[in-house]
């Protein structure tokens, strides 16, 4: 049978275990990852509405922000995070056609990550973006508000790039397959 004292250090190491897993875990989600659902179909079907997502809130502290990339951001009309992709990066020209193509600085826009049987129609029409500014599109562009409506988003606006769909586990995945 133990002693009251080796129980109570058996139990103390215990305890202490558990505090630095918290900590650490705390720590974790403060300042390096962020799980986020999916609000709005603006994203669909890379994203749905429900996904549960990852979002790495370090990437654009020690990397830079690159085309295609899906992040989370701050919608400044909608008042709540979203999720969208980066379309336009810093101090180029974006033009929108009736035709649903999308070129930067004059050159076509590939765009793998769209359905191939996508049909858009834009408001024919130019936006720059300056210095730490980027253009923003969802993949649902019928029906996303995005740089569009808002305009460039300063990169302080952008809290991360989505790196995992984690939920529902049918949907279990990394959305740049």
């Amino acid at each position: 049978m133990k002693s009251k004292k080796s129980v109570f250090k058996e139990f103390l190491g215990y305890f202490i275990v558990a505090i630095i897993a918290a900590v650490f875990s705390i720590t974790l989600r403060i300042f390096v990852i962020e799980p986020y659902i999916v609000p709005t179909p603006s994203m669909a079907p890379t994203l749905l509405i429900g996904d549960k997502v990852i979002v790495n809130k370090l990437e654009y502290k020690v990397k830079t922000v690159k085309r295609g990339d899906i992040i989370a951001v701050y919608s400044p009309i909608e008042k709540k995070n979203l999720t969208k992709r980066v379309i336009g990066l810093e101090n180029e020209e974006i033009k929108l056609t009736g035709d649903g193509s999308v070129y930067i600085n004059g050159e076509l826009l590939d765009e793998p990550y769209l359905p191939e049987d996508a049909a858009f129609a834009y408001e024919e029409k130019t936006y720059k973006t300056g210095d730490n500014q980027y253009f923003l599109m969802g993949d649902n562009r019928n029906n996303s508000s995005d740089s569009r409506v808002f305009g460039p988003v300063d990169l302080s606006k952008i809290f991360g790039k989505v790196i995992f769909i984690y939920g529902p586990i049918s949907r279990i995945s990394n959305p740049y397959r």
